[in-house]
Order: structure tokens, then sequence, then C-alpha cells
């Protein structure tokens, strides 16, 4: 990607005879300014090493000439320019001058403080007598090299005049400038309220200037400006639509690309102009990255923030990768792909604007510059804005218009070819329109708990399709996608991302404490910019995939033991993730990295939702929940829902071998299964499993302790929510495993015929209401919890009341009979036996 063009332009202008600054904040933008009655301001930079100083002048030409009906025309600026260079070299000053569409700027290196006391009155003498015929002659002789450098198309001007860059108007007559014109142009422009004047050099230098001007002589009032309009066009005040579209053919502009974009946005302030420039314009930053990931990529061409007094404007340059194999992208598909790409553009800058983001202001641009010239005339220019720039208030985190020029190589081609190809003016507009309004709406539900006090911040963003949809043949593909995009997200040491999967759930989980001097706001926003965009935009990379299939092979081969996949599928048949949803060893190696990419796309087109557990107010939440929508693409007349996944089918009960991983003790799993959906039985195999487990339990009085028939023994209530089982996990040698199976059997028929005694019942629930507190202290539990809507313990829920012992008995005599049982084995072959003698 070529550099990226952040132009610092002033395109300012006076309000008339004012000399001090209407915004109240304009005295502490710049740097030192001074002030004299009927003098215009000199604004002074200090600055040391220079070989030498450097003195500026601006003048704003906005409204001046006003040419058929348009408040700017780049020939007043380009011919008064003209005039001042003119009349400075023959004082033997050599400066640099530069109209823009509605301004110019002069600057010329001093050496010493006489000479620069003498370049200040040069600069009066340059800009206040009035026009002669010598004027007139090296006016026309830069007005005849601007004709010379029309605008390509005319709907390229409002880029032009956003961005400051003069051009002439193709089509447009112009008469030949006479003495009065020209007149008229110098006494509107050249007084008071539209120059400023500016010295970048030691500080001697710049009072020198300073003080040089205050003793000389008054200057008049400069000539009253036009009415207020915005950079595109559209009065201030008058009904218009936010966005001009336009198409003209762009066969010079574009060899590769299909199509390219010139495209305007007005924003409030100069300062929001250039630092929005600045944040859109990172080449590795959200808005490359997510235009890069469209279904025509675009790439940012150039950026430009340029400076205005009632108000900025950034100019953005986009190009369409070339078509592909399917063909170039057409008529109203092109527009609705061009509008698409201008929308994230919109919606980054929006970002911006409302998060309030460093402000560039006279002070910082004139003392970054690395040219004392530079210096000067950004000082300068900077003056005129500031002096009148709006105050704070008035809809400062909003665009007020915009515009696109769509260019199309070849579009002057037959008419047939064009109406196929070319969208029209109005199917671009309304497109634009369209996709600006798809993201007012948010797609993505939130849920927030506040937990004041608390060191940090959790968001999880997660897809509630979960692993729902996987079958045998692809389980773990989810997992293996949200890892990868654990895998992706920036990251620093103060954040912390966790891959999140669950049958109902995948999703990437950050946590991290807030950064000095960061609002609780602007905290929520950061954690849920780095899981949002990791999950829902940034494209999988190989790397990314080989290192997530990697760790998930690893926690396969770390995980329960081989005889839980086995028993997953028995749980779940054609289903395995429901119950493991990390995938096993078999399907992770199988799965390509296109069908991980494939599932990656399908969560990302339905639903979303996040939670967030904030840890300072409520407002944290809803920050996090705009910076997350803000990630989730698009797609007009799409419906964003699950995948819909097979019918569930029963469990297979029966017994089942599996072959252990080397060095893995003998162990078998034995499986109850109960319908999914009833919270009863939930609470009953809940309270169950805790009277088996444990120290005190009743598998160490029947399995472990005296007997040792086992190494270890544990019940828990695995496969929630569509698969759900009591699971009972016996851990013995080759000689005992058998009889450990058997025992267990043994009791959990007893159990099935006499339920558990009053007493088991509440060491159980007290168990289970205990574990539930302990796993609530982690803010893990708490954020998912959040997310499903379901309480934080000690809360009581009503949908899971604690069992009792009938409900126990009932659950028992109903779901723990050897019919429905599922056996899991995993131990060694048996040695072969030796052949008999003969």
């Amino acid at each position: 990607m070529p550099a990226l063009v952040l132009a610092l332009v002033g395109c300012g202008g006076g309000q008339g005879a004012q000399n001090e600054p209407k915004s109240p904040s304009a005295a502490t933008l710049l740097p030192n300014v001074r002030r004299a009655k009927d003098r215009p301001p000199v604004v002074l930079v200090s600055r040391e090493g220079d070989p030498s100083g450097a003195v500026a002048v601006a003048v704003s030409t906005a409204g001046v000439g006003d040419v058929n009906g348009d408040d700017d025309d780049p020939e007043p600026p380009t011919a008064l320019a003209a005039v001042v260079e003119a009349r400075l070299a023959a004082r033997g000053l050599r400066a640099a001058v530069t109209p823009q569409w509605d301004g110019f700027r002069a600057v010329v290196l001093v050496d010493g403080v006489k000479n620069a006391e003498l370049t200040a009155g040069a600069i009066r003498a340059a800009l206040v007598p009035p026009a002669d015929e010598k004027d007139v002659a090296a006016a026309r002789k830069k007005l005849s090299a601007l004709a010379a450098r029309p605008v390509r198309d005319p709907a390229l001007l409002r880029w032009s005049r956003c961005v400051g860059s003069p051009r002439a108007r193709l089509g447009a007559p112009k008469s030949e400038l006479g003495l009065a014109r020209l007149e008229a142009w110098r006494s509107a422009a050249h007084g008071l309220g539209r120059v400023a004047i500016s010295v970048a050099g030691p500080a001697p230098l710049g009072e020198a200037v300073a003080t040089a001007v205050a003793r000389g002589e008054a200057w008049k009032t400069a000539g009253t400006q036009a009415p207020a309009v915005t950079t595109t066009g559209a009065s201030e005040g008058v009904s218009a639509p936010s966005i001009d579209a336009d198409v003209y053919d762009a066969s010079a502009d574009t060899t590769l690309a299909q199509a390219v974009v010139h495209a305007t946005f007005d924003v409030p302030t100069s300062s929001a102009a250039v630092a929005t420039a600045g944040s859109l314009g990172d080449p590795h930053g959200p808005l490359a990255t997510r235009l890069a990931a469209l279904d025509v990529p675009f790439r940012l061409r150039e950026i430009t923030g340029a400076a205005h007094p009632r108000g900025g404007c950034v100019g953005v340059v986009l190009e369409a990768a070339p078509s592909g194999a399917s063909g170039p992208v057409t008529g109203n598909d092109l527009a609705a792909r061009v509008a698409d790409a201008v929308a994230l553009v919109r919606l980054e800058a929006e970002v911006h604007l409302a998060e309030g983001g460093a402000q560039v202001d006279g002070r910082t641009l004139a003392t970054r510059a690395g040219d004392a010239r530079e210096a000067a005339e950004r000082a300068a220019w900077w003056a005129l804005v500031d002096g009148s720039a709006p105050g704070p208030t008035g809809g400062a985190t909003t665009i007020r218009r915009g515009s696109i020029a769509l260019g199309l190589p070849g579009r002057r081609g037959s008419p047939q070819q064009g109406a196929a190809v070319e969208p029209s003016r109005d199917a671009l507009a309304a497109a634009a329109a369209r996709a600006s309004a798809s993201w007012k709406k948010p797609v993505v539900e939130g849920r927030t708990r506040v937990e004041a006090g608390q060191g940090e911040a959790w968001v999880l963003v997660a897809s509630p399709c979960g692993t729902e949809s996987e079958t045998e043949a692809d389980a773990g593909v989810t997992a293996l996608f949200v890892a990868a995009a654990a895998e992706s997200a920036k990251t620093s040491p103060e954040v912390h991302v966790e891959p999140w999967v669950v049958a109902d759930g995948a999703g990437l989980l950050v946590h991290g404490p807030a950064l000095a001097g960061e609002t609780p706001a602007a905290h929520a926003r950061r954690l849920a910019d780095v899981v949002a965009q990791a999950f829902a935009a940034v494209p999988l990379t190989p790397a990314a995939l080989t290192r997530a299939r990697a760790e998930m092979l690893y926690h396969d081969a770390n995980a329960d033991g081989a005889a839980l996949g086995v028993l997953a599928s028995a749980l779940a048949p054609s289903h395995p993730s429901w119950v493991v949803a990390w995938g096993r060893e078999d399907s992770l190696t199988a799965s390509s990295d296109s069908a991980v990419i494939n599932r990656a796309q399908a969560l990302r087109a339905g639903p979303l939702r996040v939670a967030i557990l904030a840890n300072v107010d409520g407002a944290q939440g809803d920050a996090a929940l705009r910076a997350a929508d803000r990630w989730i693409d698009r797609h007009e007349g799409a419906t964003r829902a699950c995948r819909p996944a097979a019918a569930a089918a029963p469990a297979r009960a029966g017994t089942y071998a599996a072959t252990p991983r080397p060095g893995s003790p003998p162990e078998a799993l034995l499986a109850f299964p109960f319908p999914h959906g009833d919270e009863s039985a939930r609470a009953s195999a809940m309270t169950m499993a805790a009277a088996l487990d444990g120290a005190g339990g009743l598998l160490e009085t029947s399995v472990l302790g005296a007997s040792g028939l086992a190494r270890s023994a544990s019940a828990r209530v695995l496969g929630g929510p569509r698969a759900p089982a009591l699971v009972v996990r016996i851990v013995g040698t080759q000689a005992t495993l058998d009889a450990a199976v058997m025992q267990t059997r043994a009791l959990v028929d007893r159990l099935r015929k006499a339920g558990l005694s009053a007493a088991d019942v509440e060491r159980a629930n007290a168990k289970v209401a205990s574990e539930a507190v302990s796993s609530a202290l982690d803010p893990r539990a708490r954020v998912v919890a959040t997310w499903r809507e379901k309480p934080v313990p000690p809360a009581t829920d009503p949908k899971s009341p604690s069992a009792t012992a009938d409900d126990v008995k009932a659950f028992a005599l109903k779901y723990l009979g050897e019919e429905s049982m599922i056996v899991v084995a995993a131990r060694p072959p048996r040695p072969p036996q030796p052949s008999p003698s003969p």
C-alpha cells in the first residue's frame, strides 16, 4: 500500500472586521499570538536550530468572487497569490506562494531581526496598495496556468474543494480578468479578519515582526464574506441529502482497479478533520482491515484532512480491487459495494468523533513541522481557522454532509455496455443512503451487569449458535475458529483474551484494567474493540489456523481421556461437540482450513451477543455495545439466524470400548442421559452427582476406601444443554476396573430403587450451592451468566430450585436404569494368552 497522505491544508476565511477570535478556545489553541488594534494577528512559533527563520502570511478568499452561485472559486486566490508573489519579488524577496481553493499563503525565509522587520513591512506593502496593470499581467499569467490544470471531471469538484486543491472548472467560460475585478477581489480579501501573519524562528525574530506590525500603519477591514456554506456546496440551514453522488469516466485514473471512489465528509471542526484523517489513515488500522475484507475489497489510496473556518473536511480516495475470475461487479450491485465501503469510512469517522479522540490544533500542527517554512504556514492558517471557528457546542460528534464520486474505467464505451456496467447517480445515492442507515440500527444484543469497584472490566462477544450445527464430520471447527480468532487478537499486557466455546455459545472473552487517565467508557470500548474485531472482522490467516490447530490437539491430548470422545458420540449421535465442544483428535486433524473459514463466515453472519461486567457504571455497557456493533457487517435483506441443526437422535445405550492414549490408566465412564430442557431433571442430576462425588460421598464408601477397587471416582453432569447426562468416572487398574464398574452399577441400582436419604439430599444440595458460589467468584462465570441472562449465586434461580428427596427419587427411578445406561471402557488390550502345550 502506498503511503497515505495526511494533508494539513488550510481552507479558511475571515468573518469581516474582527480582530478577536470568535472561538473562546482560539487563544489557547495557537502558539503565542500577538494582537494589536486594527492590525492582523501575528503568531509566534519559537524554535531554535533552523539555519533561517520564516515569516508567513495567510489570506482567506472565502466568498470572494461568488462565481456562478458557488461559495468559492479558485480564480480569486490564484490571481491574488500572483499579485503578492510579484510584489514581494519586486522588493527582492523570494517568496513561496501557494494558492488554494479559497485562500493562499506565502512564506519568506529571513535571517536576522532586521530582515524580519523589513519582511513584515514588505508583506503589508504586497497586500494593502490597490491593484494596477502590472498586477493584472501577473494575475493573468497565473490564471492561464490554472486553466491548464482543469478538474478531470465535474464530479470531482466537491472533492477538489474539500481538500483545497485549486482546479479550473471544465466548460466554465471565463471573461478576461480586468483591473476593476482584480481590485474588487483584493479589497475584499486583503484586510482585517482575512489576514494572519506568523513567524517561525528564535524568539527575538518573532518579537521583531510582532513589534513591526504593531507599530506599522493600521489596516482596513476586509470585505464582508458571502453566506456560509459547506465544502460540498450546500448552504447551511438548507435541507439537502446527506450524500451527493455522481459517476464519471476514470479511464485515466484507473489502471488495474475496477473503480476509484472520491468521497468527502464535512466534519464540525478543522481539528476534527485533521485528527480524523490521521486516525482513518492507519494502513493497519480498523478501516483498512475492514475495507480489505469486503466482498469487493477496497484499499485506501489517499486521505486528506483539510481545515475550514466553518468546519473541516475529510477527503478519501478508495480503489476497488481488480475483478476476479467471476468478472466485474456491475450496475446496482457495484453501487451497493461502493456504498458499503463509503459507509464504513463514515462509520469509522463518526466513531473517532464520538470518542473525542486526540484533536490536532494550531499549536500541535505548527510545533510538529520539521521545516520552519511549514511551521510558519501552518500557524498562519490556523490563526484564520481559530479566529472564525465555531465553539465546542453544536453537533461536534456528527458528520454534516458528504459526497461520492464513482469513477469507472471505459465508461464512455458503447451505450449498451455502459448501461449494463454503470450504476446511475440515483442508484448510487440510494445505495449510499441505505448503507449509511444500516449502521444506525444495532444488530448486536447487549447485556450488562454493573459490579462497581472491581479491578477489571470483562467483555464477552459470542454467537449463541455455538456448536449446535456441527456434526461428526466437522466437530471442532467452531473451536478452531475461536482459537484462531484469539490468536489474531491484538493485545497488550493490560488486555487478556480467551476463547470460549460451549454447545450454546462460541466467542471471545477479554478482561483488563483501565489505563492511566482512561475514562470508564473508553476502557469498555477498548476491550470490546479487541475481541469484536478479532471475532467478527479479522480474516483468518493460515498461520493463526496452524497455531490454533496445534493448541487444540494439545488440549485434546491432555483432556479427560479417549473414553470421553466415545461417550460424546453415544450421548449425542452425529453431534459429539454437543458434549465435547473442543472437538476430538480425529475431526481436528481431518478438518480443512476452508471448513474453518466457512464456519467463521456462518457465525459472523448470524446473531451475536455482548455481555459486559462493568466495573464503574452502566454507561460502560452502552459504550462496549456500540464498539462491538461497529465491527459487524451489514447485508441488506439478510436475516441473522443460526444455521439449523439436524434433529437430535436419542442416545445410544450400550457398552463401548475406547483405545486409551499411551500412558493413560484404565478408566470407565457410566452415563445416564436425561432430556434437555428439563430443569427439574437437571437439578436432581446435580444433587445426585454431588451425593456421589467427593469426600464422604457414596462413591468413596463404595469403590474407594476399604474396598480399594478404584484409584479415583467422581460424578458430574455433562452435555448441557443439548445432550445432558449424569456421568460417573472410575479410574482403576487393569485387574480391578471390572469389579469397580460392577460395584458402581450395583450402587446406582440401589439408588434407583430407594433414592437418596434425606440427609444425603441435604448434604448434596448444600454442596451444589457452595460450588455454585465458589464458581461465581470467578468473573468468567459471572460474565457467562450475564451473557445467558442467568442469575449469579447467591441469588436464587426460580427456574432451577433445589431438588427434594422425592425429586431425586423420581429422577433415579426414571433415568438410572440399565436400559438407558452407556458404559465406555478404555484400557490397554489384554495380553495374548499362551497357547497350551501339545
